[in-house]
């Protein structure tokens, strides 16, 4: 499996996928999304799946052969549209693959590869669209046949970005920020600094919309993230001093995620950015040194 987005966690692929040739296989999370993102998405595989080059005398097949009916690798998303096609033709697995690989657009990157037998496959990448669609693939896996045919699974595999609903945003009320630095269970930490509490409204207005700028996580159940080790930091907005919490942003916890809270409510996860906690300690005026090597990534 491959997380989206922006991970280069891999795994062994488990996600079943109904065979049939050309066949779309959609997963969505909790989340309920504008249809836009998933559109596009759905049309997008749909012309990655035609950027395929059939090999000379490739035959299209109506079915998937046994040994490929499940991918061997998968974006491990919430919100993935995956389109496939299945193909005969002949030559020697790798051989194909890397007939493949020299004919496909320039367009497209090479990524991950996985060696057989009984199967190998490439992963090959068009660039995200930022905030719409977070991973755009193509994969292909070639097995041996029989006499001296090659079977061909290709997967358009495509992951949108759904909107954040409307209650995971920071209450407007919010006037009064404490940050707090998260112990970690690092062999070398050290004990963190005393939280610090900001009233300015200016900064507390930029912390929160640095916390509404976080994008949806889309990393799928599926994947099997390291524990989060501590560290990170917690952002809890206040209306006044002495006032409940409004709202909780913590991170990075499991997946690179951050954790979010409004009104004693549990949100979905948020993704965490490699720039966060740094734009986090710029505007709050801190020079603390967050560590970073009990970090999920």
């Amino acid at each position: 499996m491959r997380c989206a987005p922006g991970t280069a966690l891999l795994l062994a692929a488990c996600a079943a996928m109904a065979a049939g040739c050309a066949a779309t296989h959609t997963t969505t999370g909790p989340v309920t999304a504008s249809p836009r993102p998933r559109e596009r998405a759905v049309t997008d595989a749909a012309a990655i799946l035609r950027a395929f080059v059939v090999p000379p005398g490739g035959q299209r097949l109506h079915k998937a052969p046994d040994v490929l009916n499940v991918p061997s690798s998968t974006l491990v998303s919430t919100t993935l549209v995956d389109d496939v096609s299945f193909w005969r033709v002949s030559g020697q697995p790798q051989a194909v693959l890397a007939w493949e690989q020299a004919h496909l657009p320039h367009r497209f990157s090479p990524e991950d590869a996985d060696f057989g037998p009984p199967s190998w496959d490439r992963t090959f990448s068009l660039s995200p669209i930022p905030g719409v669609l977070n991973a755009r693939d193509l994969v292909v896996e070639v097995t041996g046949a029989g006499n001296g045919q090659t079977a061909i699974r290709v997967d358009a595999q495509v992951s949108w970005q759904p909107p954040r609903p409307a209650p995971e945003r920071v209450p407007a009320a919010a006037r009064v920020v404490t940050i707090t630095q998260l112990p970690s269970l690092g062999p070398h930490a050290r004990r963190p600094p005393a939280p610090v509490t900001i009233t300015g409204l200016a900064v507390v207005r930029r912390l929160a919309a640095l916390v509404d700028s976080l994008q949806l996580s889309t990393i799928g159940p599926a994947a099997p993230c390291p524990a989060a080790f501590g560290g990170g930091i917690r952002l809890t907005f206040f209306a006044r001093p002495d006032g409940p919490p409004l709202a909780v942003a913590q991170g990075p916890a499991a997946c690179g995620t951050v954790q979010f809270s409004a009104g004693g409510k549990r949100q979905p996860a948020l993704q965490i950015t490699d720039s966060f906690i740094p734009q986090v300690l710029k505007l709050a005026g801190l020079h603390w040194k967050v560590p970073q090597d009990a970090w999920p990534r």
